[in-house]
């Protein structure tokens, strides 16, 4: 998905937390790709939680999914209206943006 780029470029210059994005076409993509890991409890525990966290969005949307492997390790998925969210994840860290109805 070639217009989500900008967030890859923006996750790579956080020089003080290790980022990485990846944008996929559903939430059914991360399911089996946890499931072909193929690791056991390992395996399971991790659909359990990916099942329970990817649950807010339909199968036919496209996934941002923003890994934080510095510090406190935490992966964070947003979908397209939430945007914001997630470029405030990649400037910040947690919480989210605030916006004005």
């Amino acid at each position: 998905m070639e217009h989500y780029a900008y967030l890859q470029d923006l996750a790579a210059d956080q020089n003080d937390r290790q980022l990485r994005v990846r944008i996929l076409d559903n939430k059914n993509i991360i399911i089996r790709r946890n499931l072909g890991q193929q690791q056991g409890l390992a395996t399971q525990v991790w659909d359990a939680w990916l099942r329970q966290e990817l649950r807010r969005f339909n199968g036919f949307e496209p996934i941002i999914e923003i890994d934080d492997f510095s510090g406190h390790q935490e992966i964070r998925f947003f979908n397209e209206n939430e945007l914001a969210d997630a470029v405030h994840f990649i400037l910040q860290g947690e919480g989210t943006v605030e916006t004005a109805s």
